[in-house]
């Protein structure tokens, strides 16, 4: 039982976190044994990867500026742009939600996968932007979670394979784009390819230029990370452009370093990186200090909820405050616990528990570059 005690999605190549505690048999007993958490049995075989998407065709992407789509849901009452005449853009990666133990990578025409994701990732996570911009979302040839339950050379081949989407996905996305400013967001999986994409395609290079911000979130950035790094830096207040916003959200008084070391060890993913100190934002008060930003800063926490129409926005859902790429936080509402991994993570609603703070910070930092003109340096 040591080792699938709990499993969590987070983000930084490593997606999923085991812990010890006294919920550890309740959630060995739900996911331990789950093939949901096991990697395939087979390696990798370049011959059994589905086809390679073309992103000419709109059919290729969950969602479009010009699209009915999930991505155009949200609370109640908030305003919402029009996306065809939007003059900001996001192109959003969206997170693990393929869990085959018989297939590395995902097909783009999976039916039901496509489904799941429209009506959840889309819906509560992208939906946060269409207050700013135009929403260009892909679907990818994702890695399967339990490539990252057991670490190997299979789970670095699938990656690249759902790397090699996401890039020429967003070359695409460029050419409709038309040099207009953009938000590059995404969550679990979704921000590890992002890290990717800044790393391969945008960081020092003329479309960095374009760039507003990157949203990583639940993601494991490693603060030295940046120094690497050519243009991008790791944002540090509410209206800096041209950086990185990132975060993993746990309850308050649980340890998630020493967690995110322990994962690791125990998966065979590679250490170093994940004991160095991490970056974290507070997107209460958008500060990167340690202090408590209070919950009468959460200017709402959403979640759509089941039900035909939308949740209402919860304000002062939580308190909140970061420590070593974590982003602690006190106890929610029940709609919002009942999502928790018990580890106390709230990795599936990272987006979610700030949701009308984010939404709010995208729209600010938007038309602050706009009035700029120019790249904050």
């Amino acid at each position: 039982m040591r080792f699938r005690q709990a499993m969590a999605v987070c983000g930084a190549g490593l997606l999923v976190m085991f812990g010890a505690g006294e919920a550890r048999p309740q959630f060995f007993g739900a996911f331990g044994s789950s093939t949901d958490s096991q990697p395939p049995a087979v390696p990798f075989d370049p011959a059994r990867t589905p086809p390679a998407p073309d992103y000419a065709e709109r059919s290729e992407w969950v969602s479009l500026p010009d699209m009915h789509d999930p991505a155009d849901d949200g609370p109640a009452g908030v305003r919402k742009v029009d996306q065809r005449r939007a003059k900001v853009a996001v192109f959003f990666l969206y997170p693990t939600v393929f869990t085959s133990g018989e297939q590395w990578n995902a097909s783009t025409h999976d039916a039901d996968l496509n489904a799941r994701v429209a009506g959840t990732t889309i819906r509560d996570q992208a939906s946060v932007f269409n207050g700013c911009c135009a929403i260009y979302a892909p679907r990818y040839r994702q890695m399967t979670l339990g490539g990252y339950v057991r670490w190997s050379e299979s789970s670095v081949r699938a990656t690249e394979v759902a790397y090699s989407d996401v890039a020429r996905a967003f070359r695409q996305f460029l050419v409709w784009n038309r040099g207009r400013p953009f938000i590059l967001a995404g969550h679990s999986q979704g921000s590890r390819l992002g890290r990717l994409l800044i790393e391969r395609e945008i960081d020092g290079r003329p479309v960095a230029r374009q760039m507003i911000a990157a949203y990583l979130i639940g993601a494991w950035i490693e603060r030295d990370w940046f120094r690497a790094l050519r243009t991008t830096r790791p944002c540090q207040h509410a209206d800096d452009t041209g950086c990185v916003i990132a975060w993993s959200s746990y309850a308050e008084g649980h340890n998630a370093s020493r967690q995110r070391v322990f994962v690791a060890e125990q998966s065979g993913f590679p250490t170093d990186a994940l004991r160095r100190p991490h970056y974290c934002i507070n997107p209460l008060d958008w500060s990167t200090g340690d202090a408590w930003a209070p919950a009468r800063l959460d200017r709402g926490g959403w979640l759509h909820g089941s039900a035909a129409l939308p949740r209402a926005v919860e304000p002062g859902l939580v308190a909140a405050r970061c420590d070593d790429g974590a982003l602690y936080v006190t106890a929610p509402s029940r709609a919002f616990v009942d999502m928790m991994i018990p580890i106390g993570n709230y990795h599936k609603v990272d987006y979610n528990l700030a949701y009308m703070n984010l939404r709010e910070n995208a729209e600010l930092r938007a038309k602050t570059f706009l009035r700029r003109g120019v790249r904050a340096s």
